[in-house]
């Protein structure tokens, strides 16, 4: 590395600099960049040696095993009590330093990983003895026939992913049989006028930052350079980058040589021969993440001070995340639910969304939001010409099989940093077609619309003329539903009947259900959540028996950071809107368990002060805490006492509880939140604008108490 970072600091970058247009000055910095790569860490042929071998063995160890081998040997054949005395003591000592260097070697693993929790698994399939399971594609049928030449599996894989998108764009093309244009339902959606975007020139400063903010990885794109490569020398190429940047913002166009990705096979699930059983995994070049983040910036800034994007929209946007999106949804059905109205819901699934974008329909759309000129030239080089094709490994081959390279005629970028920003700016008037008969939810691709009226002709009316709106704008904008995974549900309360409807689009029925998965989270008709609780048991027992794998040769420290990877992030997500049902009582004995684990108790042991000690909440805590930090961040949602009535009490800063006699709705988020909140010392919610200190005061008043329960919570401060 010091070779070719000094090789980088001498490096005057004049060709780059004195070229004329974008593509040759990028080919200029990119051959001399590898160069300098190359001449630094050249190509070595490595022998392919046994992945499984074991890296804690060192060569103290080695001797030591053999050893203990001839001690072994030597004091079965001899009558010597004093030398069998010797051996054991010898096996005790040896025992132990094994299990001292696996301990700091997994410790290490666990520490530098960036996947805790596939770093776990593999230690536990180490231990266990159990294989790893090989993740290259080792054959494939192909028409037919099964192959296990690389070569051929790499070139069907990349003919079938191209044609996935394909099929289903041409598809959405021939059901097109709307007159409108996609233009025609913006227009209507936004009926004023954008100010163009103000594409501002890169500074070094921003160069600098937009690589340090990149994950260093090791992955790379078909050039070799990964982004930890490319942090290392962040300094040395920051000037001629940021040259590179400003030519390609001013002449409206993006390097060609930044429109390659290598794509890999990825098992889903089933038959592994089966080509339809895998997903592409895309990898870009690290120095086109430093190009779109340029534009990704100027674009953002766009958006936000005009205030383009959808309040309905919650995906790929800062400060909004699928807890909030969740939290629109259950509240808007509890709401609808505590006022007695009939509640229905569609969950949406799009064919394909992301890669049948066509690119003419959102150029088209970007000028109408202000990105023109330059910007919408850059934005239309960026999507137009663009290849792919695919790796896969070969095992009996030092270098890899690839596939031709093939044109990508439609969507947006897969793993790329723009991609996601402009497939938001293509659906944006999407809930504002639907918005005046109904509640749409967008978390990216994810739409949901929630139904409510007080008369069922009413409901069905409204749920029709949605749905067949939705459908037209789809078309429109060359988009399709799949109807076999789009879901509609009847939310009632448990005593109430579901309401049977039938909603269909050219003849085609949607599935009506009792349970669908949004966003990470199993929503049931009655939002009884047990569905979802059974859901995440086998993972949370799964994560019990990992624990328990890896424990004799873990410190309590790095168990700990197991735990939270793990456990903690399996029971955590979503926990506001589940932590408070009757079902959750299963999800505390697993917890319980797993902190036995951690601090090898037996089984009966009381674990409250185990909780305290490891500074690890109960579930209901954890809910507590999870609940009022969701309260802090949103108090926008909230009203007051004093908004509500003209009181001079200390009780005029607590959050207003609507009055309810409906269980379900009780236990919701909105009206749990205020009585918890309610509840609190008076100290700690005095700290309610500062949400630093709030949430350090409120961590400590709840590892001080350890709550098992609601009640235990709501006792402790009853006055």
């Amino acid at each position: 590395m010091a070779d070719f970072v000094t090789k980088l600091s001498n490096e005057s970058w004049d060709n780059v600099f004195d070229s004329n247009n974008i593509d040759s000055k990028f080919n200029c910095f990119l051959n001399t960049y590898l160069r300098i790569f190359y001449s630094s860490f050249p190509l070595k042929i490595v022998k392919n040696e046994n992945k499984n071998k074991s890296t804690w063995i060192t060569i103290g160890i080695k001797t030591s095993c053999k050893h203990k081998r001839q001690l072994y040997l030597a004091s079965r054949d001899s009558n010597d009590p004093r030398l069998k005395s010797h051996y054991k003591m010898y096996c005790k000592i040896l025992s132990k330093v094994i299990k001292e260097a696996k301990q700091n070697n997994y410790n290490s693993q666990i520490l530098k990983s960036n996947n805790k929790i596939k770093t776990t698994w593999d230690i536990v399939k180490v231990e266990s003895g159990k294989k790893s399971v090989n993740e290259d594609v080792q054959s494939l049928n192909i028409e037919g026939k099964s192959t296990n030449n690389p070569q051929a599996i790499a070139s069907a894989f990349n003919e079938y992913f191209l044609s996935l998108a394909e099929k289903t764009y041409s598809n959405n093309n021939n059901n097109n049989n709307n007159n409108n244009n996609p233009i025609y339902y913006l227009s209507r959606a936004f009926n004023n006028s954008f100010p163009n975007i103000n594409l501002k020139f890169s500074t070094r400063k921003e160069i600098e930052n937009i690589i340090k903010s990149l994950k260093p990885k090791n992955s790379h794109g078909y050039d070799e350079i990964s982004t930890k490569l490319l942090k290392a020398s962040s300094v040395y190429i920051s000037s001629p980058l940021n040259h590179l940047c400003n030519k390609s913002l001013s002449s409206g166009t993006f390097p060609q040589r930044l429109k390659y990705a290598v794509m890999k096979p990825l098992f889903k699930k089933g038959e592994r021969k089966c080509i339809s059983n895998y997903r592409p995994i895309s990898i870009l070049t690290s120095f086109s993440k430093v190009f779109e983040k340029v534009m990704y910036n100027r674009l953002l800034e766009h958006l936000n001070s005009n205030n383009i994007l959808v309040k309905e929209q919650f995906g790929f946007r800062k400060d909004l995340t699928t807890e909030k999106a969740t939290y629109e949804l259950t509240n808007d059905i509890l709401s609808a639910l505590n006022d007695r109205l009939i509640v229905g819901g569609i969950f949406c699934d799009l064919a394909k969304a992301f890669d049948c974008v066509n690119h003419d329909i959102l150029l088209s759309k970007l000028n109408f939001y202000g990105i023109t000129g330059k910007a919408n030239e850059w934005i239309k080089s960026y999507l137009k010409n663009r290849y792919q094709r695919v790796e896969i490994n070969n095992k009996n081959s030092s270098h890899n099989a690839f596939s031709n390279w093939g044109i990508i005629k439609h969507g947006v970028p897969q793993g790329s940093i723009l991609g996601p920003l402009l497939f938001l700016l293509y659906i944006n008037d999407l809930s504002k077609t639907i918005n005046n008969k109904s509640k749409p939810i967008l978390y990216a691709d994810d739409t949901s619309i929630i139904f409510k009226n007080s008369k069922f002709d009413n409901f069905k009316n409204d749920i029709n003329i949605v749905f067949e709106a939705l459908n037209r704008w789809f078309e429109a904008n060359l988009l399709s539903l799949n109807f076999d995974k789009t879901h509609y549900i009847s939310f009632t309360t448990k005593n109430n009947h579901q309401i049977d409807l039938d909603i269909s689009y050219a003849n085609k029925l949607i599935c009506k259900v009792l349970d669908t998965k949004f966003l990470g989270i199993h929503v049931d008709s009655t939002l009884s959540w047990k569905i979802h609780i059974e859901q995440i048991i086998p993972k949370l027992n799964a994560a019990c028996y990992a624990m328990r794998s890896i424990k004799p040769f873990m410190s309590q420290e790095t168990l700990k950071m197991v735990y939270h990877a793990y456990f903690h992030s399996i029971m955590n997500y979503g926990l506001i809107f589940w932590g408070n049902s009757s079902h959750s009582v299963i999800i505390f004995k697993i917890q319980k368990n797993i902190i036995r684990i951690i601090t090898g108790c037996r089984s009966r042991d009381s674990c409250r002060e185990l909780f305290k000690k490891l500074k690890i909440l109960p579930l209901q805590s954890q809910y507590i805490l999870s609940l009022l930090l969701f309260v802090v961040y949103n108090k926008d949602k909230f009203k007051l006492n004093s908004d509500v009535y003209n009181m001079n009490t200390r009780q005029k800063y607590n959050f207003h509880l609507p009055s309810s006699t409906l269980s379900v709705y009780q236990k919701g988020v909105y009206f749990t939140g205020i009585k918890v909140f309610n509840n609190l010392p008076q100290s700690i919610k005095n700290l309610g604008n500062d949400t630093k200190k709030f949430k350090s005061e409120l961590k400590n008043y709840l590892h001080a108490h350890s709550f098992y329960s609601s009640d235990e919570y709501f006792n402790v401060n009853r006055e």
